[in-house]
């Protein structure tokens, strides 16, 4: 039986510091990626204006969370359909919406996160020195922040030993300690220099047997002499092939049930350089899952 598939806008930049992102959905449906995923349902989410207060901490707080509170049920509803969710944000703070959708849909004890991403996004409102929601979204999804960042019924939709890292490169001094409490696997973009993304592929993937994965891609985690259309461009970051060969290791398993890419801000790509490459790895993962 063909899989279907389902394009999950995730219309929101204001979990970080640097707007745009809120457009990619947009530009990447006009490239044509509907069609890369077979004609692929779509699923677009009103763009809404950032709200103008929020409590301390927890910047844009209102606007994060009613995107991802539309992002969850649009995620339940395909995945209520037999349809793969492929989520496009958007800044990384929709990935509390993604992962509160699939904790709740096959249970946080069932769900494994592939983490492709230059930070590790696990700062709590008591860690954050900026207040970005988008640096919290893991600590949300594993339960280690306020009530407050909470999206739908459940408090814990990802347990940390099921989450791997891979690519991360940019860690805030707490997030280290909030990892090793969490019981996360940390696959820094030095460790795989060191020990090659082969060796480093080898120890996520039996981990992820018997589960339902999740691959949350972010762009930042791209090397910026490749890829510089975001509001992250740190040195020393993985290469195109780097990713296209994480993303074919993780799909190959069979496993994954959702796939999410963000943090693509069309606005600092002009010359649609950076959109080409990017379709060309959606083109590819498209490519394993058919």
């Amino acid at each position: 039986m063909e899989r279907s598939f389902a394009l999950v806008e995730a219309a929101v930049s204001c979990g970080s510091p640097t707007q745009g992102t809120e457009g990619a959905f947009d530009a990447l449906v006009k490239a044509g990626l509907p069609a890369v995923f077979g004609d692929a349902r779509l699923l677009p989410m009103e763009k809404l204006a950032p709200c103008a207060a929020w409590p301390e901490g927890l910047r844009h707080l209102d606007t994060v969370m009613e995107v991802c509170r539309r992002l969850r049920s649009n995620v339940l509803d395909a995945l209520d359909r037999g349809e793969y969710p492929v989520v496009i944000g958007g800044d990384h703070s929709c990935a509390m919406g993604t992962l509160a959708a699939l904790g709740e849909f096959y249970g946080a004890e069932n769900l494994a996160v592939v983490y492709v991403d230059a930070h590790t996004d696990i700062n709590t409102d008591q860690t954050s020195e900026s207040g970005c929601i988008h640096g919290m979204d893991l600590a949300a999804a594993c339960g280690l922040c306020c009530g407050a960042l909470t999206v739908g019924r459940n408090r814990v939709n990802l347990l940390g030993e099921n989450l791997h890292f891979i690519g991360a490169r940019s860690i805030d001094p707490p997030e280290y300690g909030i990892v090793e409490r969490a019981g996360a696997h940390l696959h820094t973009a030095g460790a795989g220099r060191e020990r090659g993304l082969e060796a480093v592929l080898g120890q996520i993937l039996p981990a992820l047997e018997g589960k339902h994965v999740h691959i949350s891609f972010d762009v930042d985690v791209l090397d910026p002499g490749e890829f510089s259309a975001t509001g992250y461009n740190i040195p020393e970051g993985l290469t195109l092939a780097q990713v296209g060969r994480i993303l074919k290791a993780v799909l190959d398993t069979g496993r994954t049930c959702s796939l999410e890419c963000v943090e693509y801000n069309p606005v600092l790509d002009p010359g649609g350089r950076d959109l080409r490459a990017l379709m060309e790895l959606l083109r590819g993962a498209a490519d394993r899952l058919k």
